[in-house]
């Protein structure tokens, strides 16, 4: 019945695509393999679903309500409106690029991957918006800590003297200045749309300053359109945590402790990626694995 179920799924899904199935794996894969340009396209030709979820093309975003249908994310099928499909897609766009929109798509990939991977492995089944704004899992997405303003002397000034400030016109023209202060504004957007998750609604799309921040956001959309095994394949071996040693040891941070219990499956961009060993060998392969998830 199960094998019934997931060819029913499977063929109301590819169905449409026809023989456009492997021409998106590799319109994907090169994206992957031979990095991103601008003015190229990381759509298939003709998938006018990619195009408008990419911003390539217009169009309406999907009413609320409707009829469920197969959507594939990850190595799961979800029952879901096109409302939900889009909310979901988004939630795995933002995580890709939130934490590695500096490293490349196969890193940007890859934390999508470990989103739909904890999505899929949770014990009562679960959606990429649920998994990325969980308490304490991922940074970009958490409230910020709230600290106690410490009171501060004022140290005296001599007589004559003035304290120094930064001309504001210093400040803009210096690229790294610029780039630190972008990258506090993302990460506040970033956290705003983290509320907007966690209150059932659409996130909407950060609006980057620097160019390659908004090429890399504009692959990530299309690599969270494409995300299923068989346009690209999960790299991380199934990874369900990830952390960044340099990031770790940037902060003084030692290897967390989880990590000790677990196995390293990949090393992408600046990250290192993790799983629980599996108990014994499989000798069959990991079948797609089907979730009806209420809204």
């Amino acid at each position: 019945m199960r094998h019934s179920l997931l060819a029913l799924l499977f063929a109301t899904v590819l169905a449409p695509a026809g023989a456009g199935a492997q021409e998106a794996g590799a319109d994907i894969g090169a994206l992957i393999a031979g990095g991103f340009q601008a003015d190229r396209p990381v759509c298939p030709s003709g998938d006018d679903g990619c195009a408008r979820f990419v911003g390539d093309a217009k169009g309406a975003l999907p009413k609320r309500g409707g009829a469920k249908q197969p959507v594939v994310i990850g190595s799961s099928v979800y029952m879901l409106t096109p409302w939900q499909a889009e909310r979901e897609r988004r939630c795995l766009a933002l995580a890709g690029w939130a934490e590695a929109r500096g490293e490349g798509a196969d890193a940007m990939a890859a934390v999508m991957w470990v989103v739909a991977n904890r999505a899929a492995s949770a014990s009562q089944p679960s959606l990429p918006c649920r998994v990325v704004v969980a308490a304490g899992q991922f940074e970009p997405f958490s409230p910020p800590v709230q600290v106690e303003p410490q009171k501060r002397r004022k140290p005296a000034k001599s007589a004559g003297s003035r304290v120094k400030q930064a001309e504001p016109q210093q400040v803009a023209e210096d690229p790294r200045a610029a780039s630190r202060a972008e990258a506090r504004r993302i990460l506040a957007e970033i956290r705003r749309q983290a509320q907007v998750i966690r209150a059932g609604g659409m996130p909407s799309w950060p609006k980057p300053r620097l160019a390659p921040d908004q090429e890399a956001l504009r692959l990530a959309r299309g690599l969270a359109w494409g995300l299923n095994d068989d346009e690209m394949p999960d790299p991380t071996a199934r990874a369900s945590l990830f952390y960044s040693p340099t990031t770790q040891a940037a902060l003084r941070r030692q290897k967390p402790d989880w990590a000790q219990a677990r196995l390293r499956t990949a090393s992408i961009g600046d990250h290192s990626f993790y799983r629980y060993p599996a108990p014994v060998e499989r000798t069959v392969p990991v079948e797609t694995q089907v979730a009806e998830v209420g809204e």
